[in-house]
C-alpha cells in the first residue's frame, strides 16, 4: 500500500515528550509537495526540543534511590533523620524530578539523543536523498519514539496524553518514595540487627535470625498476596455505570503509549501483568517489619557472680569456698564474644591498724547471649500465630500519616492507593479517547490533502 510523503512543517510527537514540534526541512530547497511545502528527507530533523518527560521521571527515580541509600545508611548506623524517612525520600525524589525536568529544557538535547529515521522510501530519491514516509519514526536513546502526524489537533491531543502520563509518573514517584519510608526503615533496622548479631554471636546466630525473620515475614507476604488477589477479584466484578468497563480495568490502567494508540487504539493492561513496584515495595517492607517484630529481640544478658570470704593478717591469707550465682542464663543460648569482668573487695572487719582484715571477694562476669529459635512444631506454631496477629494489627484501623510515612491501616491505605490509580487512569482514558477522535477526524482530513508521489524526483 502506498505511503504518504512528509511535507515541511508536519507535526512531530515524541512518545515521551511534553511538547510537540514540527519537522524542519533543511536538506534541500528543490522538491515541493502538499501546497508548496518542501518534501522531508531522512536528513531533516525536528525543529526544537520535545521537553522529555522521561527525564523528569528518571530524575525522580534517581532521587528516590539516593533517598533510599541515605535513609538506609542513616537508620542502619543508628542515626536520626531530621525530617523522617518518608519525608526525606519524598524530598529527594522531588528534587531529582525537578533536576530532570530542568535537564529536559537543555537546547538541542533531543537532537543529541535521537537516532536515525526508519523506515523510509528506498525506491525514490529527493535531491539525491531518501524521502520520509508517514510511518517513519526516530527512536530516542532514552526510550521514546518520534512519530509523524499531519494535523495540529492530533499532535495536541497526543501531547496532552504524554503530559498526563508524565504528571502521574512524577507524582507517583514522589508518593512512592514517601510510602517507602517505613519499609526502608524496617529493612535498615533488620539489616543492622542482623549485622550486630553476626558480630557478637557469629554465623550460626545470624542464620537463625534471618531464617526467623524470613519465615515469619513470608507469612505476611503471602497474606498480602491473598488480600491483593481478593481485591482484584472484587474489582473485576464492579461495573462502572454508563461504560463497558469494570473498576478493575481502571485500577490496572490502559496502555497510553501514543505510538501504540496510533497503531492499535486504546488497549487495557493485561490483568496478569507483573506486580507494580509500589505494591512490591509495600509487601517486602511489610514482610520485613512484621518478620522482625515477630522474632523480636532475642538477645539478653547473663550475669555470673562469684563470691568468697577471706581473712588476712599481714601477708597470710585464708579463703573460703567460692559461691557462684548466675542470673539470666538461657539453656542452649549462644554466648557472645565480648564479656565484661569486674572485681572488688568488700571489707567487713579489720583491726591492728588494718593489718588484719575480714571480708568478701566479688567477681562479676556479664555477657550477652542469643536465644535461638527452636526448630520444633510448638515454636513454629507460636511464631506463625504471632506473625498473623502482627499482620492483622498492621492492616486494621485507619492509616496515620506523618514524616516517617504511612503508619498502620494497611488494608485501608491499599484501597486508597487503588482508588488513586483508578481516578488517574480514568482521566488518562479520556485523554486517549480524544486522541483517537482526533485521529479519525482532523488527522484523516489533513492526510487527505497530501498527494502520494511515486517514481523518481
Amino acid at each position: 500500500m502506498s505511503k504518504l510523503y512528509v511535507p515541511d512543517g508536519a507535526w512531530l510527537v515524541c512518545s515521551k515528550g511534553m511538547k510537540k514540534q514540527q519537522i524542519a526541512v533543511t536538506s534541500h530547497n528543490k522538491v515541493f509537495i502538499a501546497g508548496n511545502h518542501l518534501k522531508a528527507t531522512i536528513e531533516d530533523r525536528p525543529g526544537g526540543n520535545f521537553v522529555c518527560g522521561r527525564m523528569a521521571i528518571a530524575g525522580g527515580i534517581i532521587g528516590a534511590v539516593v533517598g533510599v541509600v541515605f535513609v538506609v545508611g542513616t537508620v542502619a548506623t543508628g542515626g536520626a533523620l531530621a525530617i523522617g524517612a518518608g519525608a526525606t525520600m519524598a524530598a529527594c525524589a522531588a528534587g531529582g524530578a525537578a533536576a530532570g525536568g530542568l535537564a529536559s529544557l537543555t537546547p538541542s538535547i533531543c537532537g543529541m539523543l535521537l537516532h536515525k529515521w526508519q523506515p523510509y522510501d528506498t525506491n525514490v530519491l529527493t535531491a539525491n536523498i531518501p524521502p520520509l514516509l508517514e510511518n517513519s519514526q526516530i527512536p530516542c536513546r532514552l526510550g521514546g519514539t518520534v512519530i509523524i502526524l499531519y494535523s495540529k489537533k492530533a499532535a495536541d491531543e497526543m501531547t496532552d496524553v504524554i503530559i498526563g502520563d508524565t504528571a502521574v509518573g512524577v507524582i507517583g514517584t514522589i508518593a512512592f518514595a514517601y510510602i517507602m519510608g517505613p519499609a526502608m526503615s524496617a529493612i535498615a533496622k533488620t539489616g543492622a540487627t542482623a549485622f550486630a548479631t553476626y558480630q557478637e554471636f557469629g554465623g550460626t546466630a545470624l542464620t537463625n535470625y534471618l531464617l526467623g525473620v524470613g519465615t515469619t515475614g513470608t507469612v505476611a507476604y503471602i497474606s498480602n498476596e491473598l488480600v491483593n488477589k481478593g481485591k482484584n477479584y472484587g474489582y473485576s466484578k464492579i461495573p462502572i455505570p454508563g461504560t463497558d468497563r469494570y473498576y478493575g480495568d481502571y485500577v490496572n490502567g490502559f496502555d497510553t503509549d501514543v505510538v501504540k494508540l496510533q497503531e492499535a487504539g486504546l488497549q487495557k493492561n493485561p490483568s496478569n501483568q507483573s506486580k507494580s513496584m509500589d505494591n512490591l515495595g509495600n509487601d517486602i517492607g511489610s514482610a520485613t517489619d512484621i518478620g522482625s517484630k515477630t522474632v523480636g529481640d532475642r538477645t539478653s544478658q547473663v550475669v555470673k557472680h562469684d563470691s568468697s570470704i577471706f581473712a588476712r593478717l599481714d601477708d597470710i591469707e585464708e579463703n573460703g569456698p567460692t559461691i557462684t550465682n548466675q542470673s539470666g542464663k538461657i539453656d542452649g543460648a549462644i554466648v557472645g564474644k565480648t564479656q565484661t569482668k569486674t572485681s572488688h573487695i568488700e571489707v567487713t572487719n579489720q583491726d591492728y591498724g588494718g593489718r588484719y582484715q575480714e571480708g568478701n571477694r566479688h567477681t562479676i562476669t556479664s555477657n550477652s547471649q542469643y536465644d535461638p529459635i527452636k526448630r520444633d512444631l510448638k515454636t513454629a506454631e507460636t511464631l506463625g500465630k504471632n506473625a498473623v496477629n502482627n499482620y492483622i494489627n498492621d492492616q486494621k484501623g485507619w492509616t496515620k500519616f506523618n514524616k516517617e510515612g504511612p503508619q498502620g491501616g494497611g488494608l485501608y491505605f491499599g484501597l486508597l492507593q487503588d482508588l488513586a490509580k483508578a481516578i488517574s487512569n480514568f482521566l488518562l482514558e479520556g485523554q486517549a479517547k480524544d486522541v483517537l477522535e482526533a485521529m479519525k477526524k482532523e488527522e484523516a482530513e489533513a492526510r487527505a490533502k497530501i498527494n502520494v508521489i511515486a517514481g523518481k524526483d
